[in-house]
């Protein structure tokens, strides 16, 4: 059976706050701003919709974590393989849309790579570094 992380410094807890925080931000400011974000962007409401859904999904899986003690492994390495999942497909979202998209939109997608990529690696990192230490 997988146990949780139990001599967490705090340090990845803050991580999933931060995740929770600013994908809850983004995710919930393109739902409810679609339409305007659609055009500052230079993407299609849809695509937002689907942004902005995904990312406030992940939010959610962080938040969930966050909130736990200890912190479950097992849905941890979700989170951490999700997020390396979703910096990849931001990747070939700039290559389809960087053409269409306006300098604000280019800036997001390369952002959200950086990221999302950045907070996967640090929540991985953190993840190893717990089981190494059982």
């Amino acid at each position: 059976m997988e146990t949780g992380i139990k001599n967490d410094t705090g340090a990845l807890r803050k991580l999933l706050w931060l995740d929770t925080f600013m994908g809850a931000s983004v995710g919930l400011a393109g739902l409810l701003l679609y339409r305007k974000a659609a055009l500052f962007l230079g993407f299609s409401e849809i695509f937002v919709l689907i942004v902005s859904a995904v990312t406030l999904l992940y939010a959610g899986m962080a938040c969930y974590l966050a909130l736990r003690s200890p912190i479950p492994r097992g849905p941890l390495r979700v989170l951490v393989r999700g997020n390396w999942l979703w910096a990849g497909v931001s990747v070939v979202l700039i290559v389809l849309y960087f053409n269409e998209a306006t300098v604000f939109g280019k800036i997001f997608l390369v952002l959200q790579v950086l990221v999302v990529g950045g907070l996967g690696y640090a929540e991985g990192k953190a993840l190893k570094k717990s089981t190494a230490s059982v």
